[in-house]
């Protein structure tokens, strides 16, 4: 009687096939959703670094514009009558030149190029803004309007487009 009863707790030691089978699909299950989630976040990530990227290429753009590059002044510090705005037909690209005053004037100038997605600030030929995909100035009496934006980061299309855009009241007025 003993040598039996000890067959059967000998016997019974492990997992039977059922239950392997059980907590194989249970473990599959649960690595099948925890990549979904850690796929899908990776995604909403990147989409998330993409516009962060855009917003900080056009935030950089427009700040240098109203505000000047190194030592050289901004829109900011023009007065209306310098201000000229020459738009080229061919490539929806414009010059915002202007001169500034006080003790040692300048005259300075921002050149959008669609081609080239770029914003260069001369005298100094410098890039002041790259990957901006449109940028619309328009001058009124007592100030300009400048709207910037990016549509695509890396080849990638942002929707919708990140955009910016502000109004710069001139000195004078």
């Amino acid at each position: 009687m003993k040598l039996t009863s000890q067959r059967r707790r000998l016997g019974r030691s492990g997992f039977t096939i059922s239950e392997l089978l059980i907590a194989s699909a249970l473990s599959v299950t649960v690595m099948t959703i925890a990549m979904t989630i850690f796929i899908t976040l990776l995604g909403n990530w990147r989409t998330i670094q993409r516009r962060m990227e855009a917003d900080s290429d056009v935030n950089i753009a427009l700040s240098r514009m109203v505000y000047g590059m190194d030592d050289k002044l901004g829109l900011r510090s023009a007065s209306s009558v310098s201000v000229n705005v020459n738009y080229t037909s061919s490539s929806n690209g414009w010059t915002v030149s202007y001169s500034t005053g006080g003790l040692t004037p300048q005259n300075n100038s921002f050149t959008y190029s669609p081609t080239d997605k770029t914003l260069i600030f001369n005298p100094d030929e410098k890039i002041a803004g790259r990957n901006i995909d449109f940028a619309m100035v328009i001058k009124g009496m007592v100030s300009l309007v400048v709207t910037m934006g990016v549509a695509q980061v890396d080849g990638v299309l942002l929707n919708p487009p990140r955009q910016i855009g502000t109004e710069i009241f001139f000195r004078n007025y």
